[in-house]
């Protein structure tokens, strides 16, 4: 996607929608066909035959048909759109992951979730972004109505920079749509209270370190898209519940989550992983790979 002055402003050069027949993939595919103009990127939609489960050649046809009836009506609705189908077999979340990459986007539906978030710690959201080396995003069916704004959590690390990044593109790929960037910060938790300094104005110089980190940040966004209507948020309060408490108002939540090794690499960080267990609307990770 370019804007008026022909800059492309949001690389992606595929767009991954993992299919089946089902009213949360239905909304996925609706959140998709709202951008894949802008985007102007071809959408493949791929359906994965989960290797634990058997199908015959009678239902693999059927379901090879339902995509391909479904490719014809996005074509119908986006004739400039290079639409295919896949049919593959194997884990979903492990198939989905091997295909991303910085430069393409790979979308799934997901049920919003209701009860203890711990029943979920290994969602399949969950188990696919913490696997992925590019943007996922995960769009909850079912979801209330969304505000404006695409809202990104910062912290100054790498993580949330790349984030940033994808967020800020994201919001000009929509009409230059407010980018708010969040930092969320807390005072120490009390068993370090012996560390603390005794001085009265301890949270007050805290506070101005973090609204240090979150004035950097936004003046990087600046200087890159001067095109770009920025709104900075100082939130305190714990990581998690205060960006999703900023995303409520808002149309897409988009999260980084750090690069990790060894088993670490199939889990989110906790904040990202909390996010992606209490999904109210339309969220990326990104992840610093």
């Amino acid at each position: 996607m370019t804007d008026a002055a022909g800059k492309r402003v949001y690389e992606v050069d595929e767009v991954v929608l993992g299919w089946k027949p089902s009213e949360a993939a239905d909304a996925a595919l609706d959140w998709v066909l709202q951008r894949i103009d802008r985007l102007a990127a071809p959408l493949t939609l791929l359906t994965v035959l989960d290797a634990k489960k058997s199908y015959d050649a009678a239902q693999r046809a059927q379901i090879q048909s339902d995509a391909e009836g479904v490719a014809a009506e996005v074509r119908a609705k986006h004739p400039s759109i290079q639409v295919t189908t896949q049919l593959v077999e194997g884990d979903p979340p492990q198939v989905l992951a091997g295909l991303t990459s910085p430069e393409k986007l790979v979308v799934v539906g997901t049920d919003r979730r209701r009860g203890l978030s711990l029943r979920y710690a290994f969602s399949f959201g969950a188990r696919l972004a913490a696997r992925a080396k590019g943007p996922v995003a995960l769009i909850p069916h079912g979801e209330a109505e969304l505000g404006t704004g695409v809202v990104v959590g910062v912290d100054g690390t790498p993580a949330s920079l790349a984030a940033a990044r994808v967020a800020a593109r994201i919001a000009l790929a929509r009409g230059s749509e407010e980018l708010v960037i969040v930092h969320v910060w807390q005072e120490p938790t009390p068993w370090q209270d012996a560390y603390l300094p005794p001085d009265d104005g301890f949270l007050e110089s805290l506070q101005r370190v973090h609204q240090d980190v979150l004035d950097e940040s936004v003046a990087q966004f600046a200087e890159d898209w001067p095109e770009l209507v920025i709104t900075k948020k100082l939130v305190h309060g714990l990581a998690p519940w205060g960006l999703l408490d900023q995303a409520a108002r808002g149309s897409l939540l988009v999260v980084g989550t750090r690069s990790s090794r060894g088993i670490q690499r199939f889990f989110l960080g906790s904040v990202s992983h909390t996010v992606v267990l209490n999904l109210e609307g339309p969220t990326i990770v990104v992840p610093n790979k």
